[in-house]
């Protein structure tokens, strides 16, 4: 890992130049995480989460970008074990947390080099989810010689709002394309649930409105990319006044000079 991030340090310092005023921003951060464990008596548990977040804006100055972004992400954790004797079986309890996020951002940067800038950006979204609840007991009784199954479902939906301040680090690697790193920031966010006290949460007692603030800075870890494309509104190149004006003349023998 360290010889990659020094290879792509030194490519980024091979003519690499800072975004610049005039130019659009697209930018995507993507993770996903996965855990299970196993303490050999067949309690087992096992988790996947991730999470996809796009954002598109204008950069209207060397310092200021504001645009669109949003996301999809999902939660989801499993737990089994196995139902003591006479009767042969396993209970499973699964959760998964599904939501979407929209809604604009602010970006301020302060470039350092041609090579780093820092950046804090401020989310502001509108926030819509669903938790998912599924309960399955599945008995294996041997003196009836007989199998029963049970499955029970319960959903929740929320929606609601949350706004994020996050500090990051830039690195440019080639024309516009940057790396870009956080360790976390600061949230805000407030939902309200379709349902109280629905089986399909346990957070705040089931509580129907919600609000919290978490700091995050040093707990974790975000990466991203990002590109900033053309000077869209600014002709570029080396160009004298006068020469979009002056005609030429194509024809054999010809020349620039009036009759």
């Amino acid at each position: 890992m360290k010889k990659i991030i020094l290879a792509l340090l030194a490519v980024a310092t091979i003519g690499t130049a800072n975004a610049q005023k005039n130019t659009v921003l697209v930018y995507g951060n993507v993770g996903i995480s996965s855990d299970k464990a196993d303490n050999g008596n067949g309690n087992e548990y096992k988790s996947l989460d991730w999470n996809i977040n796009p954002g598109v804006g204008f950069q209207f100055t060397d310092n200021i970008t504001v645009g669109l972004q949003g996301g999809i992400m999902s939660n989801f954790d499993e737990w089994r074990s196995p139902m003591a004797t006479p009767a042969v079986g396993w209970d499973r309890r699964a959760m998964e947390n599904r939501e979407w996020t929209a809604g604009a951002f602010f970006r301020y940067t302060y470039p350092v080099s041609k090579v780093f800038a820092l950046f804090t950006q401020v989310d502001l979204s509108y926030v819509s989810g669903q938790d998912v609840m599924e309960n399955e007991n599945r008995v294996v009784d041997n003196a009836s010689n007989s199998v029963v199954e049970t499955v029970t479902y319960n959903y929740d939906y929320y929606n609601g709002f949350q706004g994020t301040i996050t500090p990051m680090v830039q690195v440019f690697v080639m024309d516009g394309m940057a790396l870009n790193f956080s360790y976390g920031g600061l949230m805000y966010r407030t939902i309200s649930y379709d349902t109280p006290l629905s089986p399909a949460r346990t957070a705040s007692n089931g509580a129907v409105d919600q609000s919290n603030f978490s700091f995050t800075w040093g707990k974790q870890f975000n990466f991203g990319i990002s590109k900033n494309i053309g000077r869209c509104c600014k002709k570029t190149g080396n160009v004298k006044p006068g020469d979009d004006l002056r005609p030429m003349n194509m024809e054999a023998g010809g020349n620039d000079d009036d009759e």
